[in-house]
């Protein structure tokens, strides 16, 4: 059986599922509270987690027996949310945060998921991929521990920040594990021509079947000479904010190709597309343009091109909140 679930219903799963046996949960963020997710009568649970992107607090993996548990282990860049135990196996959106199952409360955000019940042959092939983490992790010690001291940024409540009327900016800030699938591009300068050329020859190079496809993208959509920190954070989907000059440009965007041997990033603009994979309502990209442009000057005329990931975002947008 597989059975679809939001809201309420998949947190209410989440947590049947953490209290029974044999419990494994390969789940990217764990936030205060997350361990009382487990019955303490039972054996102890194995924790895959990430500790570098922003998103697990320190205060939860000391709780759940950071740094002498021998179960809990991280996974450098872990995005997944899996739980799974005797009782089957859930697969969503879900962090193990009050943002996302709640504990003292309602969640704050509307997550989904499916539920997959234990005589399905796909409980077995989740089961199969979380035995497998243990070769790709590491066990958290006092090390691993003060790493994630250092990257923690907490998340803000929903709601519980100021948004201005038409700030894209503002709501990544107030709830960056809403956009923690995206990336967030700055840029004040373009590619030169020669620049394009030789990317798309880069790239027809690499993938000689694919010539029309290639040759079809425009020359607007074009990212060259980013270094290797860059492309392995960048998104297949995410927010162009274009400044050439005191106008700011808005745009959604999708990534057609990655080219990591020269470092370009050959996209396509879709705003529909990168609007749609976001669950709420976004505002518009004029009213973006209007009320972000002078956040954006600011954040280009600091760092010039650059690439943020949400959480890294939402920790610049706190240092200009304060300055």
């Amino acid at each position: 059986m597989v059975k679809f679930l939001a809201g309420a219903n998949l947190s209410e799963a989440i947590r049947t599922v953490c209290a029974g046996q044999d419990v494994r949960c390969a789940v990217a963020f764990w936030g205060r509270g997350s361990e009382s997710l487990f019955n303490e009568k039972n054996p102890q649970p194995w924790i895959f987690c990430d500790i570098t992107l922003g998103g697990t607090s320190p205060e939860a993996l000391r709780a759940l027996g950071a740094p002498d548990n021998k179960s809990l282990r991280h996974v450098r860049g872990l995005h997944a949310k899996v739980y799974l135990s005797e009782r089957g196996a859930v697969i969503g959106s879900a962090n193990a945060s009050q943002n996302g199952v709640g504990f003292d409360k309602l969640a704050t955000l509307t997550e989904s998921g499916v539920f997959i019940s234990t005589e399905n042959d796909q409980y077995k092939e989740t089961e199969r991929w979380i035995e497998g983490l243990m070769v790709a992790s590491e066990p958290i010690d006092k090390d691993a521990l003060d790493l994630a001291k250092r990257s923690f940024r907490p998340t803000k409540p929903v709601g519980g920040q100021k948004i201005r009327e038409g700030s894209l900016l503002d709501l990544v800030a107030a709830s960056p594990d809403r956009f923690s699938d995206f990336s967030f591009v700055f840029a004040s300068s373009a590619s030169t021509s020669d620049d394009r050329r030789l990317a798309r020859e880069s790239l027809l190079r690499a993938n000689s079947k694919e010539t029309e496809a290639i040759n079809a993208l425009p020359d607007h959509g074009m990212f060259t000479g980013w270094d290797q920190k860059d492309l392995n954070r960048w998104r297949r989907a995410f927010f162009e904010f274009w400044m050439p000059d005191k106008t700011l440009k808005v745009f959604g965007r999708t990534v057609a190709y990655f080219d990591d041997v020269e470092g370009n990033v050959m996209t396509k603009r879709d705003w529909r597309a990168v609007r749609g994979c976001i669950p709420g309502e976004l505002p518009t990209a004029g009213s973006i343009e209007q009320t972000d442009a002078a956040i954006s000057k600011k954040i280009i005329e600091k760092y010039g091109n650059v690439l943020f990931t949400a959480l890294d975002l939402a920790r610049e947008m706190e240092v200009i909140s304060e300055q």
